[in-house]
C-alpha cells in the first residue's frame, strides 16, 4: 500500500515538473539563468590569473581592508547565482499550481539576481585588473 502511494506521488510531483517546463516563460528564463551564470564563472576562470591576492568583494562593510577578500572569492558569486537559480526554480515548480503568480516571480527574480550578481562581479574585478 505504502509502495503505491509513494510511486503516485512521485508521478504527481514529475507531472508538476512537466507542467512548468511548459510554459514558455518558465523554459526561456531557466535557460537565460543558466547562461548568465556560466558566462559569470567563465569571465572569473579567465581573469583568476591576473587577479591579486586580494580583491575588494564585501562592500556592505568599511572602506579598507574589511572589504577585501581572497581572489579565490571571486567564485564565491557564480556558486551563489547557481544555488539562487536552483532553489528558486525548484520553489517555483512546487508553486505552479497553488500559486502561478509567485511561481513566475521566483523565475523572474532568479533572472534578476544572476544578473545583478554578474555585474557586481564584473564591478570587482573591472576595479582590480
Amino acid at each position: 500500500m505504502s509502495n503505491t502511494l509513494s510511486l503516485s506521488n512521485l508521478s504527481s510531483s514529475l507531472a508538476k515538473v512537466g507542467l512548468f517546463w511548459q510554459e514558455k516563460l518558465n523554459g526561456t528564463v531557466f535557460r537565460w539563468n543558466l547562461f548568465v551564470a556560466i558566462m559569470q564563472f567563465a569571465f572569473v576562470w579567465y581573469k583568476y590569473n591576473d587577479l591579486p591576492p586580494e580583491i575588494p568583494l564585501f562592500y556592505s562593510r568599511p572602506w579598507g581592508a574589511e572589504q577585501l577578500a581572497a581572489s579565490s572569492s571571486a567564485f564565491l558569486l557564480p556558486v551563489i547565482t547557481f544555488i539562487v537559480i536552483i532553489v528558486n526554480n525548484f520553489l517555483a515548480v512546487f508553486l505552479l499550481r497553488s500559486n502561478s503568480l509567485l511561481s513566475r516571480l521566483l523565475v523572474i527574480t532568479s533572472l534578476l539576481f544572476a544578473i545583478l550578481s554578474f555585474i557586481a562581479m564584473l564591478r570587482s574585478i573591472s576595479l582590480v585588473v
